[in-house]
């Protein structure tokens, strides 16, 4: 839904700030996807893709352990150099794994990708040590749950200081700017 965000942050740019709370996925995973669990997340992609019209190129890497906690930290240090929601980011690693077919849980994918936005090579890799990254990237990951995400994606709206799920799933960016104006009209901000 990175694009339908994109698209929605820009119509809204004078009225909302728009950010990022990771959710994580898979976290626990240490083991690489199975025959079963290709299959399950083949036919979840293509549902995705009846549902968005989103592209998928429909190759899991071989050998890929879906978690995404090494991803989402790699997103977090992205804020964290640009002090800002790494939206773009987080597309283009989309795309390397929904429609390329690319392992982000490999390193040399995450530097690779990261040098597509300036960084050089091996400075992500360098930053991905630092124990601050995991505990913010674990931080938002619990603090996502706590607002009844269940399932990705998730909007949450933020009104006078007070933060709550706006609604669960995919929602294209004319959906979300008008569920936000609603949401914004009714909490009087």
């Amino acid at each position: 839904m990175s694009a339908a965000v994109e698209e929605a942050a820009h119509h809204l740019a004078d009225e909302v700030t728009f950010d990022l709370l990771l959710g994580g996925i898979n976290l626990h995973a240490t083991q690489p996807v199975g025959e079963f669990g290709r299959r399950h997340l083949l036919k979840l992609w293509g549902e995705v893709k009846a549902t968005t019209g989103q592209d998928f190129g429909f190759e899991l890497p071989d050998g890929i352990v879906y978690n995404s906690l090494k991803p989402c930290m790699a997103v977090e240090a992205f804020r964290r150099r640009t002090e800002s929601a790494p939206f773009g980011f987080l597309h283009r690693l989309q795309q390397c794994l929904f429609e390329e077919g690319r392992d982000i849980t490999a390193p040399e994918v995450l530097d690779w990708v990261a040098g597509e936005f300036g960084w050089r090579p091996g400075e992500l890799l360098e930053t991905l040590e630092d124990p601050e990254l995991e505990r913010r990237a674990r931080q938002q990951f619990d603090s996502s749950r706590n607002y009844g995400t269940s399932a990705l994606p998730n909007v949450l709206i933020e009104t006078d200081g007070q933060r709550r799920l706006l609604f669960g799933g995919y929602a294209d960016s004319e959906m979300m700017v008008s569920l936000i104006r609603q949401a914004l009209d009714a909490g009087g901000s």
